[in-house]
């Protein structure tokens, strides 16, 4: 929670995680074993932004049904995000696999 924080400014982002890469054995792995989403290669996609976590949470379990999210059932976040705060601040650069950085 930063200086200032006004729980009436916050909003809960509700995110699908495509996974895209496939094991050598021909899987897909969904979660680390943390639990956590298995970050290598997919494609992520914003399902809504909502004013309170349990309506994010009640259109995650409604996706679930659908088409292309019901493949991947587990690989939805909910993230909790401040309106008008400022997000990348630093930028960012990309490092590309053969180790090459480009901003």
């Amino acid at each position: 929670m930063t200086a200032g924080h006004d729980p009436n400014n916050e909003v809960f982002v509700l995110w699908h995680a495509r996974h895209l890469v496939l094991e050598e054995d021909g899987r897909t792995i969904h979660r680390d074993p943390d639990g956590e989403i298995h970050l290598d290669e997919e494609e992520w996609r914003i399902l809504g932004i909502y004013v309170d976590k349990a309506a994010a949470e009640a259109q995650r379990d409604a996706s679930r049904l659908l088409p292309g999210f019901r493949e991947e059932p587990n690989c939805f976040d909910i993230s909790p995000l401040m309106i008008d705060e400022d997000e990348w601040t630093s930028g960012y650069f990309t490092e590309y696999p053969d180790g090459q950085q480009q901003d």
